[in-house]
């Protein structure tokens, strides 16, 4: 087992974030429910089908409020876990990181939102993914890192520095 040098874990908790998914709930749930109670046929059991619309809308937002990104130092590199989406955590070999600085980003601006985030580049012929590769939960601070052939790879972080000098420290 390899030895932990830096740890993290950042969850999803921005205001406009849940005021979206709120907002698209809410009323979803209300309607179908409202749907439901008026036209549903004599027999059908409307508390449990109004019970199971919203558990299908709410679940996921239950999900959600538990989601993190887990992102780790550890002797062979670095570790990154975006859980439910992820079941093992990304491993980046140290052989593979060329430079790593703390910077900072726009979040909605470079990556478009938060979440795993690719950068998509529109040429001639259709949409090409050549742009660095964003984990991208929480906050504007960043750790920025080039790996080998070019590819980059943006990590938000609560303490960039930190996160930074660690890599360097166990990569070097």
């Amino acid at each position: 087992m390899s030895t932990v040098h830096y740890s993290e874990r950042q969850y999803f908790r921005q205001d406009w974030l849940w005021a979206l998914l709120l907002v698209g709930s809410v009323p979803a749930a209300l309607l179908a429910s409202v749907a439901v109670a008026v036209d549903s046929d004599p027999g059908t059991n409307v508390p449990l089908v109004i019970g199971v619309i919203l558990f299908l809308v709410f679940s996921p937002l239950v999900l959600f409020y538990y989601a993190n990104l887990r992102v780790e130092v550890r002797d062979d590199g670095l570790a990154l876990r975006l859980w439910p989406l992820h079941l093992r955590a990304r491993t980046i070999p140290c052989e593979e990181i060329e430079s790593v600085r703390p910077t900072e980003i726009s979040p909605m601006g470079e990556f478009g939102g938060v979440g795993i985030r690719l950068n998509p580049t529109l040429y001639r012929w259709g949409i090409r993914f050549d742009g660095p590769i964003g984990y991208i939960v929480a906050g504007k601070r960043a750790v920025r890192i080039e790996r080998a052939g070019g590819r980059e790879i943006v990590i938000t972080s609560t303490d960039p520095h930190t996160l930074a000098s660690a890599l360097e420290r166990v990569c070097r």
